[in-house]
């Protein structure tokens, strides 16, 4: 069995197309978890921009029905100052007229009387009207304060779409590189094998044929190794990808050769029984 380079080099890992290869995989599954992350963020953004928009609806609506209690209370307003007037000039008995031209300008609190009188039902009105716009007022401070900070989430909200958008078009065109990085690998390799199959006559004869028959009975796709049963750390330290049994004849024999020619004949324990 072939076992290490001279000087007991060996490369663990996989060879560069299989690294490659890796990369893109573990990137593409960055990515999905990545656009599952943005989907989320989209519903939540989405949700908050229909949360705004309810309140938008419900705060032009307070705002409306402010205006119009507004609106009516100054109405109740001007109402009770002319019944005030016409109470002043036009209403009471002859004493009040009379106690009016005698009060020689201190007159407020009969005209408060007549005011009074005057008022009757606008008053109970205008109470009322003052504590809808009261109530109005709260609920429309209470609304513009929910929508500063729906605002407020909606613009994070969108800031993070926009951050993760950008992220994930990064990691997309990462992999495009990757993949065509690893595309480029593939036919490199795919360019040694087919010229490991034009190289020169297969290694016949003498110890050759007795390692393989005694490695791998001659099989070129045997398990473990192919028909010189290379390890995969020593048959990627040699410049190949993938494994030995994979590989077509012509490259086995070529990287038997190499390693031959690198370490001698002691990378295989049976070459002793075959004369060397």
């Amino acid at each position: 069995m072939a076992v290490v380079l001279a000087g007991g080099a060996t490369r663990a890992s996989a060879g560069p197309a299989q690294d490659k290869k890796a990369q893109a995989a573990q990137l593409a599954a960055q990515i999905d978890a990545m656009a599952q992350r943005v989907a989320a963020v989209a519903a939540r953004l989405d949700n908050a921009k229909a949360q705004l928009a309810a309140t938008n609806t419900a705060l032009a609506q307070a705002t409306g029905m402010l205006g119009a209690a507004n609106q009516r209370f100054a109405d109740v307003k001007s109402r009770l100052a002319t019944q005030a007037v016409d109470a002043y000039v036009h209403g009471g008995g002859l004493a009040l007229v009379q106690q009016l031209a005698d009060s020689k300008g201190e007159d407020l609190p009969v005209r408060n009387h007549y005011a009074s009188l005057a008022a009757g039902e606008d008053n109970a009105v205008a109470d009322e009207l003052i504590a809808a716009r009261q109530d109005l007022g709260s609920k429309q401070a209470s609304l513009q304060r929910l929508q500063a900070d729906q605002r407020a989430a909606v613009a994070a909200l969108n800031a993070q779409q926009a951050a993760l958008l950008k992220a994930d078009a990064s990691m997309r065109a990462l992999l495009a590189r990757l993949r065509g990085e690893l595309a480029a690998l593939v036919a490199a390799d795919q360019a040694r094998r087919d010229a490991a199959r034009a190289r020169g006559p297969r290694p016949t004869g003498g110890p050759w044929d007795c390692i393989r028959q005694l490695e791998s009975g001659n099989n070129y796709s045997a398990p473990g190794g192919g028909a010189y049963q290379f390890l995969d750390s020593t048959w990627h330290a040699l410049g190949h990808s993938g494994t030995a049994s994979d590989a077509p004849p012509a490259e086995q024999d070529a990287a038997a050769v190499q390693l031959q020619q690198q370490a001698g004949w002691d990378q295989w324990t049976t070459a002793k029984r075959c004369g060397r």
